[in-house]
């Protein structure tokens, strides 16, 4: 597949789940194409906005050094970041390069993340709890801001309050998870999902 077919489907493909694999193994064969998902994330209103982010997500997944190059753009996006398929891809990356830095200690990633990084990541993580989203993101986010507790020993102290404050009108996947997260933080383990 080459560029041009590329952002075609990603633009105006109304079948998207179709495409998805394809997509998905085209931009791990052409790292490069990330910036093309990362255009498309920042565009507001734009209908390609979510697919995009879904794709990206999805690569991250299969490859997540892919993104390394893209991570001051990436995390300069998390704060403008207003679809919920956006955020959610956002919050669900936030969360997988956090594993590899914390929980695998991987070196590279290690190496790579700033605390500058790590601030955009905490800030909009906070966001995302205190604003109305949906479950996905929030779980996500528990998980990225306990882990990133580890650091920033504050981090701990501030999400227990927001978790304890929204538990009682939190669906039941909120619930669930804030319970697993105010227990780690309570007794200082290691949080199991």
């Amino acid at each position: 597949m080459n560029r041009v077919r590329f952002v075609e489907i990603l633009e105006k493909t109304s079948n998207k789940l179709e495409y998805r694999d394809l997509l998905v193994n085209a931009c791990l064969q052409n790292p490069q194409w990330v910036t093309i998902l990362l255009n498309n994330m920042e565009q507001i209103e734009g209908d390609y906005s979510n697919f995009s982010a879904r794709i990206l997500e999805l690569t991250c997944k299969e490859n997540l050094e892919i993104i390394i190059p893209h991570l001051n753009r990436f995390c300069e996006l998390l704060s403008k970041a207003k679809l919920n398929g956006v955020v959610r891809a956002c919050a669900k990356l936030c969360e997988l390069l956090m594993i590899e830095y914390f929980t695998k200690n991987n070196y590279h990633f290690k190496n790579t993340i700033t605390n500058e990084h790590l601030k955009k990541m905490i800030e909009a993580g906070f966001d995302w709890m205190i604003t109305d989203q949906k479950i996905a993101v929030q779980a996500y986010t528990m998980q990225t801001l306990y882990l990133l507790g580890a650091k920033f020993d504050w981090i701990h102290f501030e999400l227990a309050l927001i978790i304890e404050k929204n538990i009682p009108t939190g669906s039941t996947g909120y619930k669930n998870r804030g319970r697993k997260v105010l227990k780690a933080i309570k007794t200082n383990t290691r949080l199991k999902l």
